[in-house]
């Protein structure tokens, strides 16, 4: 099982009638050097048995998880909710989204 590092995250609606925004991308740290995925593309590596997580301060590791928002009913990405204590994947740094 391979195990991901998030470092930064992209946020946008995912439509122009929805009032939230979502991560639809996330940057990872990799050997290579920093990489990047799209939601769909971390979502289909879970489903390949790869870890995502993030890092607090401390080093205490937060795992993502998947879930299926309500108001769009789309599977996104998240802090899971017991980690949400640890460290929350949407304090990371934004980079502009590029979708």
């Amino acid at each position: 099982m391979t195990s991901h590092r998030i470092t930064a995250i992209e946020m946008a609606k995912p439509s122009r009638q929805a009032a939230h925004r979502i991560i639809t991308a996330v940057e990872t740290d990799e050997a290579a050097g920093p990489h990047r995925w799209t939601v769909k593309k971390v979502l289909d590596a879970m489903n390949s048995a790869e870890r995502f997580y993030s890092q607090g301060a401390n080093g205490r590791q937060a795992r993502v998880q998947r879930y299926q928002c309500a108001a769009c009913s789309t599977d996104h990405i998240r802090t899971h909710i017991s980690d949400a204590a640890i460290h929350e994947l949407t304090t990371l740094e934004r980079r502009p989204a590029t979708i």
